[in-house]
């Protein structure tokens, strides 16, 4: 978009390495003139096919017994560290030690396409199979259970199922469901929102639970298979769920659209809402941006980045400007990328970090506060430092945190539900 303005304050990596220019510029806050950018029909970073990122299965274990039987297959990430989306085709098979499969377990042998997200910082998720082992045929024991990947290698596990089949009703057919990416913590509260006036907040886990506190209400969950990456809050006294595939569900609120079902080159990492409350951004971990309502699109960072360069540090976050008009992305280096007329006004870029900065918040004075794991506070522009946990031992990492309505305080968020208010941010409860 001609005239949008791309301001690097986090760092970026040429490949291959040609000098030091792109991080001279990252440390100098240079500003770089945007010509041209790719935008699709919502607003966003053309869509293109999943990335492709590398994976591989590993290691299998069973749980449950008898009737029922899940398969828990690792998933690791070819590149530690890898933040990416990954989709590939499972096929499940249960077959005797003589490799003889029973003829009447239904999905036996049938491959599913599902698709993996590597999230900055969380553990890589799980691929679960459930078995129902009824009077499977032939009754030869031990069988075996393997997953297998043309792209992402094999994993297996023999198991015996002893219990006679009468003590099943005698089902005639044993089922082999299609497997799922189950996420490594589901109870891990990974983000929260503000209602109105400083009165309440919603905390959101992994897989999509909702707590409210306060005077917020609770609206519904999503429950979903896809782990939650944040929420945003609307003026309807609702709120939007996003996910990491792209899918934003609304409770209390408008639906103004989502990325779910489209091919993404990076995980979605994170949520704003505009400050009327009319349109969201959602933001993937390359820094690609994805607007929906009212939510204007500005310029994203693969859009900018110099041919063959990319990001050190994933993006983890995404505020607006006090007027909707921009908006701030935040990578884990603490780097600041502005759009529209979101300004830059400073980053911990290049600044040693102890942890990995996790959030940001946007502060209707002006400016933006960063907030890292374990709790530290990075306050730049219009925005006031009024404290912290960096000097705490937390019994677990901060993952998020939101701004109060007047910008005079904030929340933040634990991966246990402990929540932590500083300013004229009431503490309202916390899940922990």
């Amino acid at each position: 978009m001609p005239g949008s303005r791309f301001r690097v304050g986090g760092r970026v990596t040429p490949v291959p390495r040609l000098g030091r220019l792109a991080v001279a510029m990252a440390v100098a806050s240079t500003t770089l003139t945007v010509v041209s950018l790719a935008v699709n029909a919502v607003g966003g970073q053309a869509p293109a096919a999943a990335s492709g990122c590398g994976m591989q299965l590993g290691p299998t274990q069973s749980t449950g017994a008898l009737g029922s039987i899940i398969f828990v297959t690792s998933v690791m990430p070819a590149v530690p560290g890898q933040v990416c989306n990954a989709a590939i085709s499972l096929t499940p098979t249960i077959a005797t030690a003589g490799g003889i499969r029973p003829s009447n377990v239904m999905g036996n042998g049938q491959a599913t396409t599902v698709t993996v997200s590597f999230l900055p910082g969380v553990a890589p998720p799980s691929i679960l199979t459930q078995w129902s082992p009824h009077c499977a045929d032939p009754s030869s024991l031990p069988y075996r259970f393997t997953l297998q990947s043309a792209s992402a290698g094999a994993s297996g596990l023999s198991i015996s199922p002893v219990e006679p089949c009468s003590d099943f009703g005698n089902v005639a057919n044993a089922t082999l469901h299609a497997p799922q990416v189950s996420f490594n913590d589901p109870e891990q509260f990974v983000g929260m929102a503000t209602t109105a006036a400083n009165l309440g907040y919603w905390l959101v886990q992994q897989a999509g639970f909702v707590t409210p506190l306060g005077n917020a209400q609770d609206l519904g969950a999503t429950f979903g298979v896809e782990p939650t990456v944040g929420m945003a809050s609307a003026s309807s006294g609702g709120y939007w769920i996003a996910t990491a595939d792209g899918g934003v569900f609304s409770f209390g609120a408008p639906f103004f659209g989502s990325m779910g079902g489209t091919p993404l080159n990076a995980p979605i990492v994170g949520i704003a809402s505009t400050p009327d409350h009319g349109g969201y951004w959602l933001v993937a971990s390359d820094g690609g941006i994805f607007s929906f309502g009212d939510a204007h699109f500005y310029g994203s960072v693969p859009g900018a980045l110099p041919p063959g360069a990319s990001l050190n540090q994933p993006v983890v976050g995404i505020a607006s400007s006090s007027d909707g008009h921009g908006y701030w992305m935040v990578a884990s280096d603490g780097g600041i990328f502005a759009f529209g007329d979101a300004h830059f006004a400073g980053s911990m870029g290049s600044v040693h970090l102890n942890k990995p900065v996790v959030g940001i918040a946007g502060n209707t004075l002006g400016g933006y506060w960063l907030v890292a794991s374990d709790g530290g506070i990075f306050a730049f522009g219009g925005a006031t430092f009024f404290g912290s946990t960096g000097a705490l031992v937390l019994n677990s990492p901060v993952t998020g945190m939101a701004a109060s309505a007047d910008g005079r305080g904030y929340w933040m968020v634990a991966g246990d539900g402990g929540v932590f208010a500083f300013g004229d941010a009431p503490f309202l409860g916390s899940a922990a």
